[in-house]
């Protein structure tokens, strides 16, 4: 009988995680990009091809919003018509909520932006899914002594953002902190190729180039997907159950990457065909080319 009952359980555990599907809210550093916009990628776009069979990534993020227009715009409140019992949401905000010259992003940290992200929460839970709080991923930039550091706008944000998840208990995935680790190990030279940084002629379709140091290439969005995945696990977070086994350290993996420029770009994203909420963000991106971005 005992062995029957652990059995019972077991099957449960499956049906739970296998049923699961991930939602991520978030900005430009989490969105899908088109193939136009390449090298530029963003972290969620690369989430779907490390979990397991049978998890759907609905990755929902787009650039330029803070916790206060992605609700405005009612895009929070269309995660929220489509999750379900059993599911994730990954939620990662910051960048624009700091932009006070933009009023219909700026969220003060202490008030607004707090505010949102116990909505977030809590709204979630109703729905029967798990929240997921994840610190912002950092700028690129090296100090006078060769240590990474985000300029300084960011971190309140970050600390908000750890403490909300603290309140709330909340599991949280602090990307900002292993990153800012991980690139000291690598060097400036080495670490900023993993920024959207390159020269007037690397990319045919980027023909002025990039000095870009907020956005990451698809070797920055490896790193930060493959990142999240390897914390989670090393935390036993319930969302770690929804991943496969990584083939090595992020930051190693990311760097020895082929560009896919020289094959055909993009090719992985077929696996996200099935995913209408994806493609509905992709289709509006399009509609919006100037869409505005950090």
């Amino acid at each position: 009988m005992k062995h029957f009952l652990m059995l019972i359980l077991g099957l449960s555990t499956l049906t739970a995680v296998f049923g699961a599907d991930i939602y991520m809210a978030g900005d430009s550093t989490m969105q899908t990009y088109r193939d136009r916009d390449y090298p530029q990628q963003g972290w969620g776009q690369r989430v779907q091809e490390l979990t397991v069979d049978g998890v759907k990534v609905s990755n929902q993020s787009l650039g330029g919003r803070s916790t206060k227009s992605f609700k405005a715009e009612n895009r929070w409140a269309n995660i929220m018509k489509e999750v379900k019992k059993g599911d994730f949401v990954i939620i990662q905000f910051g960048h624009n909520d700091a932009t006070k010259a933009k009023p219909e992003r700026y969220a003060e940290v202490n008030t607004e932006y707090k505010a949102n992200l116990e909505q977030f929460i809590d709204e979630t839970r109703e729905a029967g899914a798990t929240p997921v709080l994840v610190t912002s991923i950092p700028q690129g930039n090296y100090l006078a002594n060769g240590h990474f550091k985000n300029y300084g706008f960011l971190d309140p944000y970050v600390n908000m953002t750890k403490k909300v998840a603290a309140d709330k208990k909340v599991d949280v995935v602090d990307l900002y902190q292993y990153a800012c680790s991980e690139f000291d190990k690598v060097g400036e030279k080495t670490g900023l190729t993993l920024y959207n940084i390159y020269k007037p002629g690397d990319y045919p379709n980027q023909p002025e180039g990039k000095n870009d140091h907020t956005h990451i290439t698809f070797r920055g969005a490896y790193f930060y997907a493959a990142g999240f995945v390897a914390l989670a696990k090393q935390a036993n977070l319930p969302i770690a159950k929804l991943f496969k086994d990584l083939p090595g350290e992020p930051m190693a993996t990311a760097l020895k990457m082929t560009d896919p420029k020289k094959s055909k770009p993009y090719a992985y994203l077929k696996t996200l065909s099935a995913d209408e909420a994806a493609i509905a963000v992709l289709d509006e991106m399009a509609k919006e080319d100037a869409a505005p971005r950090q």
